[in-house]
């Protein structure tokens, strides 16, 4: 895949190809139709926020389709339409539900 890897914080992203490991329990593997960069990716970038692990893949936020599922892998099938966040909702505390 080619990912935009940050190698170190205040510098500029490089655009690679990367090699995946085939989903391990409980992951799935998602074939990224769009994608974006969100403030906590710049954060990151720019290293308002100190310490964070590089290299690093930016573009957390975004929206796909499962083409695999490790072992154990519940709620999701190859083929199910995903949107990916680093905050994902639960799905039942008053914020979530309120929609």
């Amino acid at each position: 895949m080619r990912a935009s890897v940050l190698f170190e914080q205040g510098k500029p992203v490089q655009v690679e190809e990367l090699d995946l490991e085939a989903p391990r329990e409980g992951e799935a593997l998602v074939r990224m139709t769009a994608s974006g960069v969100c403030h906590s990716c710049l954060h990151a970038a720019d290293g308002s926020w100190k310490g964070v692990p590089v290299p690093i893949v930016l573009g957390d936020e975004g929206a796909g389709v499962v083409e695999a599922v490790g072992p154990g892998t519940q709620d999701l099938q190859v083929g199910d339409h995903v949107v990916l966040s680093w905050a994902p909702t639960c799905g039942r505390c008053h914020f979530c539900v309120i929609g």
